[in-house]
């Protein structure tokens, strides 16, 4: 049975620029870093790098100005999620609903960032972990803490995966909530969280897959038990 041919390798460089574009939230007009930074952080040559902007830029998602560099033409701004208009997003329920779309998401994406990260991918996780470490306020914590999922998000190299938890995440990861304060022990509360995040981290480090996915399945279910003591 014939089967498909594998993307060429600049194609799989277009994957994960849409990705680093989305990741780092860059809109139309943005401009590119340099070329050399570019294939830094994806890691690729830069005759590889050059095709997969050559096919960006002929589908029209990047344009180039001379003397001015590569930027952003469009960004894919179809598939958003909404919450239903008599779902209130500050309500108990809908903070649960969000978690359950969360589980179903992240732990799919968690796998395939384990078997796919690269070196930068993994940088950049850890970078957001050790920033959730140091975090002196609530909102840094929580800004670091979405972070990392969204780093691991494009640690997939399907910037698809970035959109919706970009939609689904800002909304399950609430600043101003009354229910924000941890439930009884401050501090038994903050190692939980960590530890739950360094064995994801350990999951896609070691490219174990099973063991991320695991992890993400914890963590999450955790989150949302932690939460329904909050409330109780």
């Amino acid at each position: 049975m014939k089967t498909d041919a594998p993307p060429s390798l600049s194609a799989q460089t277009a994957g994960r620029l849409r990705a680093w574009i989305a990741s780092n939230g860059l809109k139309s007009g943005a401009r590119l870093p340099p070329e050399h930074e570019l294939m830094a952080q994806l890691e690729v040559s830069r005759t590889v790098l050059r095709e997969a902007v050559a096919g960006l830029r002929a589908q029209g998602e990047l344009t180039s100005r001379r003397g001015s560099g590569v930027f952003v033409a469009r960004m894919a701004d179809d598939g958003h999620i909404r919450l239903p208009q008599d779902e209130d997003d500050a309500t108990p329920t809908a903070i649960l609903n969000l978690l359950e779309v969360r589980l179903a998401l992240e732990v799919e994406a968690v796998g395939l960032a384990a078997r796919r990260r690269t070196t930068a991918d993994l940088e950049r996780i850890e970078a957001e972990l050790k920033g959730m470490e140091i975090a002196r306020t609530r909102e840094e914590l929580v800004a670091r803490d979405f972070s990392f999922h969204v780093a691991i998000a494009a640690a997939t190299n399907n910037p698809q995966f970035i959109y919706v938890i970009r939609q689904v995440g800002e909304r399950a990861f609430p600043r101003d909530r009354s229910w924000r304060t941890p439930p009884k022990s401050g501090e038994r509360y903050a190692e939980m969280r960590m530890r739950e995040h360094e064995a994801i981290l350990r999951g896609i480090a070691d490219k174990d897959a099973v063991f991320a996915r695991d992890a993400m399945r914890h963590h999450i279910m955790a989150s949302a038990q932690r939460f329904r003591d909050a409330m109780a």
